[in-house]
């Protein structure tokens, strides 16, 4: 009778165990602060009202720039949700995060622009009652994700030539580090399974220098920030090294 209900029991745990990244269980305050991530999915908003301000410009951007944006914004708005300090989304965050999903999985531009009504108006603090918990390898397809690392990593090439917006630069790593959590997740890009515990390393590694490159940008220590920049560079190298080009 104990191996019976011991069974359920050990199933519903494991899975509940997939749901968040290992570094993720942790309180993610340890990873970046909540009002960065806030800041960066209102930007997130903005430019994914830009991209449907039309049909055009969505059919334009429908393969890359959308699926891409609203990823990362369903990234975000899982943190916040699942986060250990209070911000004025978190009670709505999962709703951004189930219409964010739905602007990135969207088939048409009407579907596109439901998803990013119900994202404004969660985000204007209405919540419709969705699960905070959710799979954090289910949030952004990994070439979005690897898309939105790119992105971000140009930004900071230009910031080390010319240090100015260090609030914006400090962000920048703060989404790398939220950005990474996916990495650990997301394992199905690992051909050979004895490679996912390097995989996850490697994860880790670029989590931790993005939290501390994200403190090093807000201190304004720039030659240490580059540092930190110019290390987290090569976990990147080494991954695709010795994981996804093997």
């Amino acid at each position: 009778m104990v191996q019976k209900m011991w069974l359920p029991l050990a199933l519903t745990l494991l899975a509940g165990a997939c749901l968040v990244p290992a570094q993720a269980a942790d309180k993610l305050s340890t990873v970046t602060p909540v009002a960065d991530l806030v800041a960066e999915a209102e930007t997130k908003i903005k430019d994914l009202e830009a991209l449907l301000s039309s049909s055009d410009s969505y059919t334009k951007a429908k393969k890359k720039g959308v699926p891409q944006g609203a990823g990362t914004l369903a990234l975000l708005a899982q943190g916040i949700a699942q986060h250990d300090q209070d911000s004025a989304w978190k009670k709505s965050a999962a709703d951004i995060r189930d219409g964010a999903i739905s602007i990135a999985k969207a088939g048409s531009f009407d579907d596109a622009k439901k998803g990013l009504d119900a994202v404004k108006a969660a985000a204007g603090g209405k919540a419709g009652g969705a699960k905070v918990e959710h799979a954090w390898d289910k949030l952004i397809d990994m070439d979005s994700l690897m898309s939105e690392v790119s992105a971000r990593n140009g930004k900071f090439r230009k910031f080390f030539k010319t240090p100015k917006d260090h609030e914006a630069a400090s962000r920048d790593a703060s989404v790398l580090a939220m950005l990474a959590l996916a990495i650990e997740a997301d394992t199905h890009e690992v051909k050979d399974k004895a490679d996912i515990e390097k995989w996850k390393k490697f994860s880790k590694d670029l989590q931790t220098s993005m939290t501390k490159l994200s403190a090093a940008i807000k201190a304004k220590d720039d030659a240490g920030a580059k540092e930190l920049f110019l290390a987290s560079g090569k976990s990147c190298s080494a991954c695709h090294t010795e994981i996804r080009d093997k």
